[in-house]
């Protein structure tokens, strides 16, 4: 059931992890794509690569609260007029009266009902109305090359009725597996053939085979094979480092465990990518 006629982009900020989970796991059924992000200054970087319709943000996180990053999403010409609501636990006017003031649209007080969130979403125009650009429905996807996929929504759904709230190793990651396919294919327009995810302690290594694209070989072909490899490696590692902040939160959420650095290598003759995170700690499995 959708309450718009088109998928929305929604953006979820807030540094409570399960009500995080569960909110976005809500608005994910009623039809829309989601990512979630748990904290504000890292919610910056996100929201620039994501591009949502909609922002959800709670008002009291550590590291940059819900007021103060609204106000820095106002200053960016890209979320001027983006839909921004705050949901918070807070119930006096005060915090109110300084989220409005802030730039939130408007405000909705957890636990957040049903209805007010139908309310909100029916609310918010979609900035893609072209049906062709929206997101394939997770349950259509299929395997790579046996390996298993596991949408992010059903992960949020296995964790939430869990009493530790941890995904296993191999649901962390698939989980990762179908972020990196999502990802590939609509912010970078291709898809893999085969990927692997495989974490060993407090590192996470993804193996992406797949090809080059048309415009990658041509350019290869045009220039000297040694300047032309190097130039095809230095654009993918590009277009990676762009997509930095989305890559390490969706291993944060797969994983519950944050990353401290990202390590990009591709072979220019096979297409095969690889794609090393280095994590804070060992992370915590069911």
């Amino acid at each position: 059931m959708t309450t718009t006629e088109q998928p929305l982009r929604v953006l979820i900020v807030d540094d409570h992890r399960d009500g995080a989970d569960a909110l976005g796991l809500l608005v994910e059924e009623l039809g829309n794509q989601v990512h979630v992000t748990y904290g504000g200054r890292q919610a910056l970087d996100v929201a620039t690569a994501f591009r949502p319709d909609l922002i959800l943000v709670d008002l009291l996180m550590p590291d940059m609260n819900g007021c103060d990053l609204v106000i820095r999403l106002r200053q960016m010409p890209a979320f001027a007029h983006t839909k921004i609501v705050a949901v918070t636990g807070l119930k006096d006017e005060g915090h109110k009266t300084l989220a409005l003031k802030s730039g939130c649209d408007t405000i909705l007080v957890k636990p957040a009902g049903l209805t007010d969130i139908k309310t909100v979403l029916a609310s918010v125009v979609p900035a893609v109305t072209s049906a062709s650009q929206s997101p394939k429905p997770a349950r259509a996807r299929v395997s790579l090359g046996g390996e298993r996929l596991l949408p992010m929504v059903e992960a949020r759904r296995i964790r939430s009725e869990r009493a530790s709230k941890n995904l296993t190793q191999a649901e962390s990651e698939a989980a990762i597996c179908d972020g990196i396919v999502r990802f590939q294919e609509e912010f970078l327009g291709w898809r893999s053939e085969q990927i692997q995810s495989h974490l060993v302690k407090d590192l996470l290594l993804i193996r992406i085979r797949g090809a080059l694209t048309l415009a990658e070989r041509q350019l290869g072909k045009s220039l000297s094979p040694e300047k032309g490899r190097d130039l095809i490696k230095q654009t993918r590692k590009q277009l990676l480092e762009l997509a930095r902040p989305m890559l390490e939160s969706l291993v944060h959420e797969a994983v519950g465990v944050k990353v401290l650095s990202m390590h990009h290598d591709i072979s220019t003759a096979t297409g095969e990518e690889m794609v090393i995170f280095s994590l804070a700690e060992a992370p915590r499995f069911q």
